[in-house]
């Protein structure tokens, strides 16, 4: 039952869990990183940064948020994470996923670019 409870976020309080998925994230993003410094051409890799990314901009307007560099803004999130999503487009990425999805973020990133001027 506790497991139940935890997993909820139930008896141990919402902000345990956001701390939780905030470390996890961090880790995330820390493991891609390193994924494509030693495999550059790991188009997954890339895609997988791209979206990490982006939940990094998504959780920027949330002020308990201290794992965001304060100087970093959410269009310069969305340029980093246009720039992976090219990056793996620009490989011979045989994984047709990643490419779709790939394709698919651009776009969604183009337009909230378009929408933030």
């Amino acid at each position: 039952m506790g497991a139940i409870y935890a997993i909820s976020g139930k008896g141990t309080g919402n902000n345990n869990n956001e701390q939780q998925q905030k470390s996890n994230r961090i880790k995330a993003k820390e493991s891609f990183q390193e994924a494509v410094k030693y495999r550059p051409s790991l188009g997954s890799a890339w895609v997988n940064l791209a979206l990490l990314l982006l939940a990094e901009g998504k959780d920027m307007g949330n002020p308990s948020n201290s794992a965001i560099n304060p100087l970093t803004t959410v269009n310069d999130l969305l340029k980093e994470a246009r720039q992976c999503c090219e990056r793996a487009l620009g490989m011979d990425n045989e994984d047709e996923r990643s490419r779709a999805l790939a394709n698919r973020l651009i776009g969604d990133i183009n337009a909230m670019m378009r929408q933030s001027k």
